[in-house]
């Protein structure tokens, strides 16, 4: 799968941005989802085409967000880049492989990623991209014209619902990865801060999307 035939790509070294090239922008709603543990199985700073398996119910939820007139949006932090770990082309086949096990009518409308190491050690532009910063949430919302009442938020980690909820996003889904099982109680911590509804799942296609 070539991504440029289905991609156009405007990245730094610092953030990515993939956008469909068939986007239509007639919707106003989307769904923005995480990528290690929502959609593909998170192996810690993946770093092989070889290592990408969808995690369960991924295309039966794709095709329903798609037949209910939602955007995919995918938000991730990919800091293995800035490590060194893979370079921006290995990042690249590794999406392409993504994208691989996916019908084409069912693409992500837009691919969000940031390359920055927590705190910033590696000192690159845009750090608000990285999540729990705002700055793809931000993008997102505007290049997309959604209103953030008509988004919905799925991740992993509480870093993935904080952005989210700071940008008014009031649909959030909290699905527990195999990974990061000790974000439930962060995420319970959170909550009760915040006097929030978190919705926990198991697995994708366990809500309905109105």
């Amino acid at each position: 799968m070539m991504i440029n035939d289905f991609y156009d790509d405007n990245h730094t070294n610092s953030i990515s941005k993939l956008f469909l090239k068939n986007f239509s922008g007639k919707n106003n709603k989307a769904v923005f989802l995480d990528r290690d543990g929502v959609l593909i199985e998170d192996v810690h700073h993946i770093d092989s085409e070889n290592k990408v398996n969808l995690c369960d119910n991924v295309v039966t939820f794709l095709k329903k967000a798609k037949s209910s007139n939602y955007d995919i949006v995918v938000v991730t932090n990919q800091s293995a880049v800035s490590r060194s770990i893979i370079s921006y082309e290995k990042y690249i086949s590794i999406t392409a492989k993504f994208l691989s096990l996916l019908p084409s009518d069912v693409y992500p409308d837009l691919i969000l990623a940031s390359f920055h190491m927590p705190e910033n050690k590696n000192n690159l532009n845009n750090y608000n991209w990285r999540k729990p910063g705002i700055g793809m949430f931000e993008f997102a919302l505007n290049f997309g014209k959604y209103d953030s009442k008509n988004v919905i938020m799925v991740g992993d980690k509480i870093s993935d619902l904080i952005p989210a909820e700071k940008c008014k996003i009031k649909k959030l889904f909290y699905i527990q990865s195999t990974l990061h099982k000790n974000e439930l109680s962060k995420m319970e911590e959170w909550n009760k801060i915040k006097k929030i509804k978190i919705n926990q799942i198991h697995k994708l296609n366990e809500f309905i999307l109105d």
